[in-house]
């Protein structure tokens, strides 16, 4: 919610109180009274969506992230450290190269090169899955590194998910901004023109809680 949205709220909540102090001056005047709940329901609405905005974050869950980020690198350098052996055994330059890595390596680097380096030690995992049976580096161990790459990419993922749920929220914040903007314009500011005689407390209050004594006096002296 911006500052714009902020005060159009501060206002909107005087206004209800002041129907709320009055409730007994438009009791039985159907247009005023359904008028009156409207605003109130959308200002319960407005806030409601102000704290579920509130809660979308905007990065992913530090938590998750940081769990399945330690999982991937203690599985790529565990792997890593064995391939570098092989390729040093074997005389594999390209290997050794590829699995020179410590984590030191993954925390200097942004989560998508991460990523890479934990892909490129699976895939070279796979290609030299026999030489590193004997290490206890099976099947089921290049499985886990698998799937710790892929919870990873899902968590870092879930960025541009929260983003687009964030520009949802705000346009549905917009929206109601607007209708209460219509609840204003077309209806109260229209019927409290019954009070102005009758009850003039109460239509003083609400031009006061709207603001529009100031707006007028702005407007005859702009003329």
């Amino acid at each position: 919610m911006n500052d714009r949205q902020s005060m159009k709220l501060n206002m909107a909540q005087r206004v209800a109180n002041v129907f709320a102090r009055h409730k007994n001056v438009y009791a039985g005047i159907v247009p005023v009274e359904a008028a009156a709940g409207e605003l109130n329901e959308c200002i319960d609405q407005i806030r409601q969506a102000e704290v579920e905005q509130g809660t979308i974050i905007v990065t992913a869950a530090s938590k998750e992230k940081d769990n399945a980020e330690k999982k991937m690198v203690d599985l790529s350098v565990r792997m890593a450290n064995i391939l570098y052996l092989i390729g040093f055994e074997s005389d594999n330059a390209e290997l050794t190269a590829l699995s020179n890595i410590s984590p030191r390596t993954f925390y200097r680097v942004s989560d998508n090169e991460k990523l890479a380096w934990a892909l490129r030690i699976c895939g070279q995992a796979i290609l030299h899955a026999a030489a590193l049976a004997p290490y206890g580096l099976d099947e089921k161990a290049i499985g886990e590194l698998q799937a710790a790459t892929d919870a990873f990419r899902a968590v870092i993922s879930k960025p541009m998910d929260t983003i687009g749920s964030l520009k949802q929220k705000t346009l549905e914040l917009e929206k109601l901004f607007a209708f209460l903007d219509s609840i204003f314009y077309d209806k109260l500011d229209k019927l409290m023109i019954l009070f102005k005689y009758t009850a003039p407390s109460f239509y003083d209050e609400y031009r006061t809680a709207r603001n529009l004594i100031n707006t007028a006096q702005r407007h005859k002296s702009s003329q």
